[in-house]
């Protein structure tokens, strides 16, 4: 059945005024059924409990929003405090290691003062400032020159014992042959015996010890000194250690010195101003 024409624009106006009915039905109904104690009516009710979970949700959302920006604030703070925390902790940690040198530094200087004191010669303490133990000639260079008073021929040791002599100058720098160079030679004396012999280096970081008898009384542990009998080294200073006394092919021993001194971590050493023989004395001949 066809709908009239003019009963189609009337539905909205039709419906509006049905659900103003319906409403003004609900709230006088309401006002007469507001229970004993109650502060709300029933339309008041029904509104609330619709509508409560909005400001529910816009609460959650809020404090949602709230909570996560200062905890992005509390985690930028944190992310700050552990960066001052490790650069705090740096800054310790290069503090105490400076500490340990510096007092490293110190016992070791006490000691070097201490050995230096022992002899009667003057003498000039120098820092390497160069270390060669791998090319042919095996050498050390130290900050100190001639200004200071070193002469070629000056001998080097530090606390441990013997490290070389001076082989060069100049103002401020100084050369030192090394006495495990295969051309350095020094007399040198067996402590236990009093043996004496001619101690040459291997160029392999050690050292023989030539010239001792193959009946002389030597033994792998005995002390090797300086003999002070080849006019460079003073008398007394500690050489090596004997690893190796064994008879040799002919009339002498072959005997094998191991250092005293440490060459990979010299630092500081003692430059002694020996006498110096003159050349005319030593090549007199009557």
């Amino acid at each position: 059945m066809a709908v009239p024409v003019d009963v189609i624009p009337r539905r909205p106006t039709l419906l509006f005024i049905v659900v103003l009915s319906l409403l003004f039905v609900l709230m006088s109904l309401s006002t007469r059924t507001r229970y004993i104690g109650e502060t709300r009516t029933m339309f008041e009710r029904t509104v609330m409990t619709i509508f409560s979970p909005v400001p529910k949700m816009v609460n959650w959302i809020g404090q949602s929003t709230s909570d996560m920006y200062h905890g992005y604030l509390d985690m930028r703070r944190a992310v700050n405090e552990n960066y001052q925390l490790h650069q705090k902790v740096i800054g310790l940690t290069a503090e105490n290691l400076k500490t340990r040198q510096s007092e490293g530094d110190l016992k070791r200087l006490r000691s070097l003062l201490g050995y230096a004191d022992q002899f009667s010669m003057p003498t000039t303490m120098a820092q390497a400032v160069m270390l060669d133990t791998s090319g042919r000639f095996k050498s050390m260079i130290l900050d100190r020159g001639s200004n200071a008073g070193i002469q070629v021929n000056d001998a080097v040791v530090n606390a441990n014992g013997l490290i070389g002599r001076v082989v060069l100058t100049t103002k401020d720098l100084a050369k030192v042959q090394l006495v495990t160079d295969s051309n350095s030679s020094a007399g040198v004396l067996v402590e236990r015996t009093r043996r004496q012999g001619i101690l040459r280096g291997d160029g392999a970081g050690s050292s023989q010890l030539y010239d001792i008898p193959s009946l002389a009384d030597v033994q792998a542990g005995d002390n090797v000194l300086t003999a002070g009998i080849d006019g460079i080294y003073p008398k007394g200073i500690p050489v090596g250690v004997a690893v190796k006394a064994d008879k040799g092919p002919d009339l002498f021993k072959n005997i094998v010195v191991k250092p005293s001194v440490d060459f990979g971590s010299i630092e500081e050493v003692i430059v002694l101003h020996t006498r110096k023989i003159p050349h005319d004395v030593v090549r007199y001949a009557p």
